[in-house]
């Protein structure tokens, strides 16, 4: 009875490592196995397993034997089925030789769940090229040196650096000659005839007149520009800086060379003024007509005809001759020195261009 038992046990213990032995599946196999020596051939170890089993492949440094060396790198790639229940890991193997020989590579070890499973041995055939001694160049003869033609690929970063080059030098060269020359620098100003006090002062009004219109809700605005017309005319005419003079200074002012019945409708002209910009007191549309007639008949009034001379206004250009200061030769000597690097920089990439076409 003791013996049925242990029997039975063996036989229990047999059948489930047979059965756990089916379920890994260990294949070898290579692309080529007749090959000229110092070609290459790729060898796949495939292992097909369930999905959570653990796979420990053999680890080769150099070789796989003697004679067959293993060439970097090894890919590993992982392939799932049965809905990821079970897996295929393929590990591939590129190999060589420079022997001519028969090559028996025995069946690689693979561990799953620390059970080893072998696979196939596999058989390879490396052979040499079988040349005549009689004909040496029958395969391979001697060749020719071949002249390839130039392109314009080839040849356009020369041409290019060629012409930086050249325009560099002579920009470099005509800076420095000013450099060294130091002569002053020639400028002509060109001055414009000076307008008549009134004829601006009139054409800033015609010209306020137009554009009454936008100036109907904006009364401020309006005033505001008709006042400092008013005040500029001031200035000019009768000497005196009006433009940062309240209303009644500028009236006590202008008593001095103006009777009062003259000056009547400029004070109402600048009160009227100062209650828009300051009181905000909205005028009627008549009155700010009757204020604007009151600005020209001003400017009429008090205008300077000018004298004949005067009425013939000329153009005039004035040359105008300068020493170039320091910081303008600092500058000029930083341009020639900037210039100078970029020219030496675009003949070292012609010359090494020439040289990698040419030699």
């Amino acid at each position: 009875m003791r013996y049925l038992k242990l029997f039975i046990l063996t036989l229990f213990f047999a059948v489930q490592t047979l059965s756990g032995m089916a379920n890994v599946l260990v294949n070898v196999k290579s692309d080529s196995i007749n090959l000229l020596v110092g070609d290459q051939t790729k060898i796949h170890l495939e292992v097909t397993c369930d999905a959570d089993q653990q796979v420990n492949f053999p680890i080769f440094s150099d070789t796989i034997i003697t004679g067959i060396e293993l060439l970097q790198p090894v890919v590993t790639d992982t392939q799932y089925v049965n809905k990821k229940k079970r897996m295929t890991i393929t590990r591939h193997y590129t190999v060589t030789s420079f022997d001519s020989a028969f090559y028996f590579i025995p069946p690689f070890k693979v561990y799953v769940d620390s059970v080893p499973y072998n696979s196939d041995g596999l058989a390879l055939a490396f052979f040499m090229f079988d040349l005549e001694s009689s004909e040496p160049d029958v395969f391979i003869g001697p060749k020719d040196i071949m002249k390839m033609p130039l392109e314009w690929q080839d040849v356009k970063v020369s041409v290019y650096g060629g012409v930086a080059f050249i325009l560099l030098l002579l920009l470099v060269l005509f800076l420095t000659a000013r450099y060294k020359d130091n002569k002053p620098i020639i400028r002509i100003i060109k001055v414009e005839p000076k307008v008549p006090a009134h004829v601006k002062a009139l054409n800033d009004i015609e010209k306020l007149k137009g554009d009454r219109l936008s100036y109907s809700d904006d009364a401020k605005g309006y005033y505001t520009n008709l006042t400092d017309i008013i005040r500029e005319y001031i200035n000019e005419r009768f000497g005196f800086y009006a433009t940062e003079m309240t209303s009644t200074e500028i009236y006590n002012e202008l008593l001095k060379h103006q009777d009062k019945e003259s000056l009547k409708d400029l004070l109402d002209l600048l009160q009227m003024a100062d209650l828009v910009k300051f009181a905000k007191f909205k005028p009627m549309l008549n009155e700010n007509d009757r204020n604007l007639l009151s600005a020209i008949d001003f400017v009429n009034d008090t205008m300077v005809e000018p004298s004949e001379q005067d009425k013939q206004p000329t153009e005039q250009k004035v040359v105008v001759e300068e020493k170039r200061s320091k910081g303008a030769r600092m500058a000029l000597l930083s341009v020639i020195i900037v210039s100078s690097l970029l020219s030496l920089a675009a003949l070292f990439i012609v010359i090494r261009q020439l040289y990698y076409l040419f030699f």
